[in-house]
Protein backbone atom coordinates (compact mmCIF):
# COMPACT_ATOMS: atom_id res chain seq x y z
CA UNK A 1 0.00 0.00 0.00
CA UNK A 2 1.34 3.93 -1.09
CA UNK A 3 1.13 6.23 1.83
CA UNK A 4 1.83 9.72 0.61
CA UNK A 5 2.48 12.45 3.20
CA UNK A 6 -0.09 15.30 3.08
CA UNK A 7 1.14 18.29 1.54
CA UNK A 8 4.29 16.65 -0.25
CA UNK A 9 3.15 17.64 -3.75
CA UNK A 10 5.75 18.68 -5.87
CA UNK A 11 5.74 22.17 -7.45
CA UNK A 12 5.11 22.76 -11.15
CA UNK A 13 8.87 22.66 -12.06
CA UNK A 14 9.74 19.85 -10.13
CA UNK A 15 6.56 18.06 -11.48
CA UNK A 16 7.68 19.02 -15.20
CA UNK A 17 11.41 17.46 -13.92
CA UNK A 18 10.05 14.16 -13.17
CA UNK A 19 7.73 13.60 -15.63
CA UNK A 20 10.08 14.32 -18.65
CA UNK A 21 12.15 11.81 -17.11
CA UNK A 22 9.74 9.13 -16.80
CA UNK A 23 9.34 9.92 -20.40
CA UNK A 24 12.73 10.05 -21.71
CA UNK A 25 14.27 7.26 -19.01
CA UNK A 26 13.16 3.66 -20.15
CA UNK A 27 15.09 2.23 -17.48
CA UNK A 28 12.97 4.44 -15.18
CA UNK A 29 10.18 3.53 -16.42
CA UNK A 30 11.09 0.19 -16.18
CA UNK A 31 11.25 0.39 -12.67
CA UNK A 32 8.38 2.02 -11.94
CA UNK A 33 6.64 -1.05 -13.51
CA UNK A 34 8.27 -3.75 -11.68
CA UNK A 35 8.99 -2.29 -8.30
CA UNK A 36 6.31 0.25 -7.97
CA UNK A 37 6.80 4.32 -7.11
CA UNK A 38 8.17 3.34 -3.35
CA UNK A 39 11.22 2.44 -5.27
CA UNK A 40 11.64 4.81 -7.84
CA UNK A 41 10.43 7.87 -5.70
CA UNK A 42 13.32 10.26 -4.43
CA UNK A 43 10.70 12.17 -1.67
CA UNK A 44 7.40 12.41 -0.60
CA UNK A 45 6.58 14.86 -3.50
CA UNK A 46 7.55 12.66 -6.09
CA UNK A 47 5.64 9.06 -4.09
CA UNK A 48 2.45 11.37 -4.65
CA UNK A 49 2.86 11.94 -8.47
CA UNK A 50 4.29 8.53 -8.98
CA UNK A 51 2.00 6.68 -6.84
CA UNK A 52 -0.88 8.05 -9.49
CA UNK A 53 0.87 7.61 -12.82
CA UNK A 54 -1.15 5.48 -15.58
CA UNK A 55 1.76 2.93 -16.64
CA UNK A 56 -0.38 2.07 -20.30
CA UNK A 57 -0.35 5.59 -20.81
CA UNK A 58 3.16 6.49 -19.92
CA UNK A 59 4.63 3.88 -22.24
CA UNK A 60 2.07 4.85 -24.63
CA UNK A 61 3.04 9.04 -24.36
CA UNK A 62 6.72 7.61 -24.24
CA UNK A 63 6.56 6.20 -27.29
CA UNK A 64 4.99 9.71 -28.84
CA UNK A 65 7.46 11.57 -27.73
CA UNK A 66 10.22 9.53 -29.33
CA UNK A 67 8.07 9.70 -32.67
CA UNK A 68 8.39 13.57 -32.38
CA UNK A 69 11.82 13.77 -31.94
CA UNK A 70 12.59 11.76 -34.33
CA UNK A 71 10.24 13.10 -36.85
CA UNK A 72 10.11 16.71 -36.00
CA UNK A 73 9.27 17.87 -39.54
CA UNK A 74 6.06 17.90 -41.95
CA UNK A 75 6.68 14.14 -43.64
CA UNK A 76 10.71 14.32 -42.50
CA UNK A 77 12.50 13.07 -39.69
CA UNK A 78 16.06 12.85 -38.74
CA UNK A 79 16.43 9.80 -40.79
CA UNK A 80 15.90 11.97 -44.09
CA UNK A 81 17.52 14.68 -43.24
CA UNK A 82 21.55 12.78 -42.11
CA UNK A 83 20.67 9.75 -44.00
CA UNK A 84 25.21 9.31 -45.11
CA UNK A 85 25.77 10.21 -41.79
CA UNK A 86 23.45 7.81 -40.28
CA UNK A 87 24.61 4.68 -42.92
CA UNK A 88 28.37 6.03 -41.73
CA UNK A 89 27.41 5.33 -38.05
CA UNK A 90 25.65 2.30 -38.85
CA UNK A 91 28.52 0.58 -40.28
CA UNK A 92 29.86 1.26 -36.88
CA UNK A 93 27.23 -1.14 -35.50
CA UNK A 94 25.54 1.63 -34.12
CA UNK A 95 21.24 1.33 -34.68
CA UNK A 96 18.79 4.18 -35.40
CA UNK A 97 17.16 3.05 -31.97
CA UNK A 98 20.53 2.99 -29.89
CA UNK A 99 21.20 6.99 -31.28
CA UNK A 100 17.83 8.27 -30.82
CA UNK A 101 17.69 6.94 -26.81
CA UNK A 102 21.74 8.45 -26.71
CA UNK A 103 19.88 11.34 -27.93
CA UNK A 104 17.17 11.45 -25.62
CA UNK A 105 19.60 10.81 -22.47
CA UNK A 106 22.13 13.49 -23.62
CA UNK A 107 22.53 17.24 -22.58
CA UNK A 108 22.05 18.03 -26.32
CA UNK A 109 18.09 17.20 -26.30
CA UNK A 110 17.64 19.99 -23.80
CA UNK A 111 18.28 22.47 -26.31
CA UNK A 112 15.81 21.79 -28.64
CA UNK A 113 12.91 23.37 -28.69
CA UNK A 114 10.80 20.21 -27.84
CA UNK A 115 7.28 21.98 -27.46
CA UNK A 116 6.42 24.25 -30.53
CA UNK A 117 6.73 28.16 -29.30
CA UNK A 118 6.85 27.34 -25.38
CA UNK A 119 10.23 29.07 -25.84
CA UNK A 120 13.38 30.08 -27.99
CA UNK A 121 15.71 26.25 -28.93
CA UNK A 122 17.21 24.87 -31.80
CA UNK A 123 15.86 22.73 -34.08
CA UNK A 124 15.50 18.71 -33.69
CA UNK A 125 18.13 18.71 -36.60
CA UNK A 126 20.42 20.80 -34.71
CA UNK A 127 19.90 19.66 -31.26
CA UNK A 128 20.74 15.91 -32.99
CA UNK A 129 23.72 17.08 -35.04
CA UNK A 130 25.30 18.48 -31.85
CA UNK A 131 25.07 15.08 -30.42
CA UNK A 132 26.64 13.35 -33.47
CA UNK A 133 29.29 15.95 -33.34
CA UNK A 134 30.55 15.14 -29.74
CA UNK A 135 31.63 11.65 -30.74
CA UNK A 136 32.23 12.18 -34.71
CA UNK A 137 36.46 12.89 -34.32
CA UNK A 138 37.53 14.90 -37.36
CA UNK A 139 36.90 12.94 -40.25
CA UNK A 140 34.68 12.24 -42.67
CA UNK A 141 31.95 11.61 -40.18
CA UNK A 142 31.92 15.05 -38.80
CA UNK A 143 32.40 16.66 -42.57
CA UNK A 144 29.41 14.33 -43.36
CA UNK A 145 27.14 15.58 -40.20
CA UNK A 146 28.02 19.26 -40.66
CA UNK A 147 26.99 19.11 -44.44
CA UNK A 148 23.62 17.40 -43.58
CA UNK A 149 23.00 20.02 -40.93
CA UNK A 150 23.60 22.99 -43.06
CA UNK A 151 21.41 21.60 -45.78
CA UNK A 152 18.76 21.63 -43.32
CA UNK A 153 19.22 24.58 -42.02
CA UNK A 154 19.53 26.48 -45.27
CA UNK A 155 16.31 24.62 -46.68
CA UNK A 156 14.98 25.81 -43.56
CA UNK A 157 16.39 29.65 -44.23
CA UNK A 158 14.74 29.11 -47.78
CA UNK A 159 10.85 28.05 -47.30
CA UNK A 160 10.49 29.48 -43.43
CA UNK A 161 10.37 32.71 -42.56
CA UNK A 162 9.83 33.72 -39.73
CA UNK A 163 12.18 30.58 -38.48
CA UNK A 164 10.48 29.02 -35.53
CA UNK A 165 13.79 27.73 -33.65
CA UNK A 166 17.04 29.72 -32.87
CA UNK A 167 20.87 28.56 -34.84
CA UNK A 168 23.86 28.55 -33.01
CA UNK A 169 25.60 27.35 -36.10
CA UNK A 170 27.92 30.07 -36.63
CA UNK A 171 29.37 31.34 -39.67
CA UNK A 172 26.04 32.22 -41.10
CA UNK A 173 26.02 35.69 -42.62
CA UNK A 174 22.84 37.47 -44.16
CA UNK A 175 23.08 38.39 -47.49
CA UNK A 176 20.92 40.64 -49.96
CA UNK A 177 19.60 36.96 -51.33
CA UNK A 178 19.20 35.96 -47.89
CA UNK A 179 22.10 33.80 -46.48
CA UNK A 180 24.90 32.12 -47.35
CA UNK A 181 27.72 30.20 -45.26
CA UNK A 182 30.97 28.47 -46.29
CA UNK A 183 32.59 25.71 -44.75
CA UNK A 184 36.34 23.72 -45.67
CA UNK A 185 35.53 19.62 -45.42
CA UNK A 186 37.89 16.85 -46.76
CA UNK A 187 38.21 16.52 -50.47
CA UNK A 188 37.69 12.97 -49.65
CA UNK A 189 34.50 13.47 -47.90
CA UNK A 190 32.65 15.94 -50.50
CA UNK A 191 33.82 12.96 -53.20
CA UNK A 192 31.03 10.50 -51.49
CA UNK A 193 28.26 13.02 -51.31
CA UNK A 194 27.86 12.82 -55.17
CA UNK A 195 29.34 16.42 -55.62
CA UNK A 196 30.59 16.70 -59.15
CA UNK A 197 33.80 14.67 -59.19
CA UNK A 198 35.47 17.81 -61.77
CA UNK A 199 35.12 20.69 -59.29
CA UNK A 200 36.11 18.65 -56.43
CA UNK A 201 39.46 17.58 -58.64
CA UNK A 202 40.05 20.68 -59.87
CA UNK A 203 39.68 22.22 -56.64
CA UNK A 204 41.79 20.01 -54.46
CA UNK A 205 44.37 19.87 -56.67
CA UNK A 206 46.76 21.19 -54.38
CA UNK A 207 45.25 20.64 -51.56
CA UNK A 208 43.23 17.98 -49.09
CA UNK A 209 40.32 20.20 -48.38
CA UNK A 210 38.21 22.10 -50.18
CA UNK A 211 35.56 25.15 -49.70
CA UNK A 212 31.99 24.37 -49.93
CA UNK A 213 29.86 26.98 -49.79
CA UNK A 214 25.53 27.30 -48.94
CA UNK A 215 22.95 29.85 -49.85
CA UNK A 216 19.79 31.16 -49.76
CA UNK A 217 18.38 32.30 -53.58
CA UNK A 218 14.97 33.85 -54.66
CA UNK A 219 14.86 30.28 -56.60
CA UNK A 220 15.83 28.28 -53.39
CA UNK A 221 18.70 26.82 -51.75
CA UNK A 222 22.16 26.94 -53.86
CA UNK A 223 25.04 24.51 -52.24
CA UNK A 224 28.58 23.54 -53.87
CA UNK A 225 31.98 23.51 -53.68
CA UNK A 226 33.74 26.72 -54.99
CA UNK A 227 37.23 28.12 -54.83
CA UNK A 228 39.06 30.21 -52.98
CA UNK A 229 38.42 33.59 -54.66
CA UNK A 230 34.54 33.16 -54.18
CA UNK A 231 35.47 31.86 -50.52
CA UNK A 232 36.69 35.18 -49.81
CA UNK A 233 33.43 36.79 -49.77
CA UNK A 234 33.19 35.50 -46.34
CA UNK A 235 36.55 36.85 -45.10
CA UNK A 236 35.38 38.82 -41.92
CA UNK A 237 37.33 41.95 -42.12
CA UNK A 238 36.58 44.44 -45.27
CA UNK A 239 38.99 44.34 -48.19
CA UNK A 240 38.98 44.57 -52.03
CA UNK A 241 39.27 40.81 -52.41
CA UNK A 242 36.10 40.35 -50.51
CA UNK A 243 34.25 43.23 -51.96
CA UNK A 244 34.81 41.41 -55.54
CA UNK A 245 33.92 38.31 -54.73
CA UNK A 246 30.88 39.77 -53.13
CA UNK A 247 29.62 41.85 -56.17
CA UNK A 248 30.50 38.57 -58.11
CA UNK A 249 28.29 36.54 -55.95
CA UNK A 250 25.63 38.98 -56.50
CA UNK A 251 25.55 39.36 -60.16
CA UNK A 252 25.08 35.24 -60.02
CA UNK A 253 22.16 35.92 -57.91
CA UNK A 254 24.15 34.21 -54.77
CA UNK A 255 24.70 37.25 -52.35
Amino acid sequence: MTTVEPGASLDGERLTDLLMRLLLDADLRARLADEGAEAVAADPGELECLASVDLAELDTTARRLRSQVWRPGSGGSLATTFPRSLRLLQDTGATEAGLLTGFLASPHLARYRLIPYTAPGLSAEEAFASYLLDGAGSGVLRDTVTHELMIALFTSLTCEQPLSFVIEAEGIVPTDRGHAAVRAYAAASVATWGATSAKVTAHAANAEAVHYAYFTTSAGLAHGVVSGRVAAAFEAGPSDRRETARRALARRGLW
